[in-house]
């Protein structure tokens, strides 16, 4: 494989510094990442994102000379798609089922962790989504060619994070290349945190409230695992990140994950994950990235990679840069660029333009981060609080007007 061709290792590790750097000077407080028990593991994901940029930057360049949705034969191109998403369900085990076993000892409040969740994932996405109905607006040239029932129909399942569906607007083919299709893992988030109460009640958690309109929510969302129309083979990434929760709380296990050669076993085993495996080698991979989170959650930080100022800087914009780097790549393949001259990029002039593209995700996803994600993440004690004093004044409420009976009764 050439080091500079479509899937060669020198571009994709030139964007990588480009977006260090980028990251290094646009986010200034990483105050969200720092000091974190787990620094490695927050660490991972800003590369996590950064790959899925790099998986997707293939296959605009094959849409943009064939017109066909196709990746490349790239192991490694494939894998910075593939692989990248079942760490990122595993990260997602980990800090969750992590969570549910401290639980077992400190209280849970369900409210407000899912009140965390609805303004971590919610307020970015659906800017995003409005950015699409705009962009699908201008190239419709404002004319409406759905009726308004299935127009309103199909923006509700985008705005319900696709979880019905992700169908075209307005009859704007491949609507989901808006964005490069990265919305698909959302519905898979989102069970896994609706599976949670049942999960914490076979762990044994404590709860803050009476858990019980949680646990039906959840066993309920178990029991439609059908119409959620999710491949079951992606949920055991969750459950890799969940078994690397329980070895990084049991000390002898800690033990044996930790020592001098850690490192170098976590490098030699992302390697083999990356440049190794195919689809046909899904559980193969599935345990050595399990193995992998394991010595990330016990200290390993791939000599200082995973936890350094940069890559804590690149993490804190992350969902920024996963949701967004689809947006730029449309935009500049289609507005920026005309199809002739689309068609005619050769592999390095494709490349060129990723290098100035890196900059400019990192910089829309740090300000994704101070205007519309950090201040909501910000609201989730107000939310929290504002939701309960709303459920305790509706009870009082409905108290009132059983009670006002009776005592009519009794005059």
């Amino acid at each position: 494989m050439s080091l500079f061709s479509l899937t060669g290792l020198l571009p994709a590790a030139l964007v990588t510094l480009i977006a260090l750097i980028s990251a290094f000077l646009f986010v200034r407080d990483t105050s969200a990442n720092d000091n974190h028990e787990f620094a490695s593991i927050d660490g991972l994901r800003g590369f996590l994102a950064l790959f899925v940029f790099l998986h997707h930057s293939a296959y605009w360049f094959n849409y943009s000379h064939v017109n066909s949705w196709v990746g490349t034969s790239s192991t490694l191109y494939h894998n910075f798609g593939q692989t990248s998403i079942s760490l990122f369900f595993m990260l997602s085990g980990f800090l969750f089922t992590h969570k549910l076993l401290e639980s077992r000892t400190k209280e849970i409040d369900w409210l407000k962790l899912f009140c965390s969740r609805f303004l971590r994932l919610t307020p970015l996405y659906v800017a995003v989504v409005a950015i699409m109905l705009s962009i699908i607006a201008v190239r419709s040239g404002f004319v409406q060619f759905d009726t308004t029932v299935d127009l309103r129909n199909d923006i509700f399942s985008w705005l319900f994070f696709t979880i019905p569906g992700h169908p075209d607007i307005n009859q704007f083919s491949n609507t989901h290349l808006l964005v490069s299709g990265v919305i698909w893992t959302l519905p898979y988030e989102w069970y896994f945190y609706l599976c949670l109460p049942a999960l914490g009640l076979l762990l044994g958690v404590k709860s803050k409230t009476n858990p019980t309109i949680w646990l039906i929510i959840s066993i309920a969302c178990i029991i439609s695992f059908s119409r959620w129309r999710l491949d079951s083979t992606l949920l055991w990434g969750f459950v890799g990140g969940g078994f690397a929760a329980f070895v990084a709380r049991t000390p002898w296990l800690r033990e044996l994950h930790q020592g001098r050669g850690i490192n170098w076993i976590l490098l030699a085993g992302l390697i083999v994950s990356y440049t190794v495996f195919d689809n046909g080698t899904f559980y193969t991979r599935l345990i050595i990235l399990s193995v992998c989170m394991c010595f990330i959650a016990c200290g390993a930080n791939l000599f200082g990679l995973l936890d350094n100022r940069a890559a804590r800087a690149l993490s804190t914009v992350s969902y920024g840069v996963y949701l967004t780097h689809g947006l730029v790549l449309y935009v500049l393949f289609t507005f920026v660029l005309d199809t002739q001259i689309g068609e005619s990029l050769s592999v390095l002039q494709h490349w060129l333009l990723m290098f100035l593209c890196t900059p400019v995700i990192i910089g829309l996803a740090s300000l994704s981060w101070y205007w519309i994600e950090w201040p909501a993440i910000k609201s989730t004690s107000k939310l929290t609080h504002f939701l309960r004093s709303l459920h305790s004044s509706t009870a009082t409420h409905n108290a009132n007007l059983v009670a006002s009976p009776q005592e009519k009764s009794h005059d």
